[in-house]
């Protein structure tokens, strides 16, 4: 099975380097427009025979000019929606704040959101799901960057106790996984 990852364009809340979970709706800027339409001329003569996005406005709208030409279905999947950070959506992304909520051995638990275990429970539920549904296709995910985050751990096999706040994927970054 291939999967073409894709990460969501740039929203104001990238571009001013704040939080931005799973409870924040943020549609995407001019550039982040400019960046799924770039995208789509990357992998305009890519074949994939399935779309799969996060239900989260910013995504949807990637997938959507991604699709533009290509008019394939695009499945909505709860489970690809961001890691919801509660407490933290909206707050200026610093350092710190980012190795502790990515530190596997932590687990921090962030008040009303999802600690790193069960968001990697979800995603990697996710795919055990794709590759038995759709272990013959080729899959376009339109998703996050934490999503990211757990997929590049997952497909470089790194062991659990890693802090995944290292690992990062730009607005509109591709990333091909043969799984």
């Amino acid at each position: 099975m291939k999967i073409y990852y894709v990460r969501h364009g740039q929203t104001d809340f990238n571009l001013t380097k704040k939080m931005q979970g799973g409870g924040t709706e943020k549609d995407l800027n001019e550039t982040g427009i400019m960046q799924a339409n770039k995208t789509s001329e990357i992998l305009k003569n890519a074949k994939y025979d399935i779309i799969i996005c996060s239900p989260m406005n910013r995504a949807k709208q990637t997938a959507e000019i991604i699709n533009k030409d290509k008019n394939i279905p695009i499945i909505i999947d709860e489970r690809m929606r961001e890691r919801k950070l509660g407490k933290f959506e909206g707050y200026p992304v610093t350092p710190d704040m980012e190795k502790q909520i990515w530190d596997c051995n932590l687990n921090f638990d962030i008040p009303n959101g999802e600690n790193l275990k069960e968001f990697k429970d979800r995603i990697l539920g996710f795919i055990e799901d794709l590759k038995q549904k759709y272990d013959d296709k080729s899959i376009l995910v339109v998703a996050h960057g934490g999503i990211a985050k757990v997929l590049k751990a997952y497909y470089c096999k790194m062991p659990d106790s890693k802090n995944l706040s290292d690992i990062r994927m730009e607005n509109c970054e591709i990333l091909e996984l043969n799984l």
